[in-house]
């Protein structure tokens, strides 16, 4: 039996349809049973409940021999406290771990996640890895994932509306991207092949580093705006964007520590890239399947 937690997510739902499409018996748990369907329509069993649910888990978890861990990185805008919503979700996986000893279990990591300070919500996923190789768990694998091509998406409105992309990164900063679909993958072959022993921890470096000033430049060659240009916003401008898009300060004040700490280099890759590191999806292919559909159904 395999748990995969998180299992609508961008991740979770590739490790699990991978699984079963290799005839691998999986339980998938999430917070709805109508988003869980189209897995119980592939053949796997559903399971109901909260992630910060521990009693709810220890149930879910019953029988596991191999599990797919993830927090979901849902940034609720009023949070109050999401740094301490990520400690009640590994809380309540630990106990549920603690009262289902696994043979095996791949995390949902993020690069800078060796870091004990100055990571944003980074830092979760630290003391998640902190805690998960404390469990009994025989074979631990934590994938560090780099920087989501997803996140280029947020662009979209201030190219729509101004012209150009802007975020609060520094445009000559070289990122890790890669598409979420390739940690999924990443994720569903180890779990699939069983083949780490012990406590290890990958990065995943995506398939080639890019600036954003790159990366931007090849969006607007994408979408027929040639010569797109990206402008940084201050550290102020970024949070009063926040703000006003409704976020908590708990959550702004997370946000503004990992921009420092990404623009700082104080978040960074720790390993070198190699064959195992490096996945298929390209920037370009990402633009193709899911960058410009979604700017064409904004445009319209």
């Amino acid at each position: 039996m395999y748990i995969i937690t998180g299992s609508t997510s961008n991740t979770g739902s590739v490790v699990a349809y991978q699984l079963l499409d290799a005839g691998k018996q999986v339980r998938v748990i999430g917070r709805s049973l109508e988003k869980l369907s189209p897995f119980i329509d592939r053949g796997a069993e559903a399971f109901v409940a909260e992630p910060t649910d521990a009693q709810a888990l220890i149930e879910g978890f019953r029988g596991a021999k191999a599990a797919w861990i993830m927090l979901q990185p849902n940034y609720i805008p009023d949070s109050p406290d999401f740094s301490g919503y990520q400690a009640q979700v590994t809380a309540a996986i630990a106990q549920a771990i603690v009262a289902n000893p696994l043979e095996y279990a791949v995390t949902l990591s993020s690069w800078g996640a060796d870091r004990e300070s100055g990571s944003g919500p980074v830092l979760g996923l630290h003391h998640m890895e902190q805690i998960m190789n404390m469990l009994p768990v025989e074979n631990l694998l934590h994938l560090r994932a780099g920087y989501f091509m997803e996140n280029t998406l947020s662009y979209l409105p201030s190219i729509l509306k101004n012209g150009k992309a802007s975020g609060p990164f520094d445009q000559d900063m070289r990122l890790p991207f890669i598409a979420t679909k390739d940690i999924g993958h990443a994720a569903a072959e180890a779990l699939i092949n069983l083949n780490f022993t012990g406590r290890q921890v990958q990065e995943l470096h995506g398939q080639r580093d890019l600036s954003i000033r790159e990366a931007t430049a090849m969006i607007g060659n994408a979408i027929g705006k040639p010569g797109l240009v990206y402008q940084q916003n201050t550290i102020p401008e970024f949070k009063s964007d926040l703000m006003a898009a409704g976020f908590s300060a708990n959550v702004i004040a997370l946000m503004e520590e990992v921009v420092i700490g990404m623009n700082s280099k104080h978040i960074t890759t720790s390993q070198m890239r190699t064959a195992k590191s490096t996945t298929s999806t390209s920037f370009e292919n990402f633009l193709v399947e899911s960058f410009v559909p979604a700017y064409n159904r904004m445009h319209e």
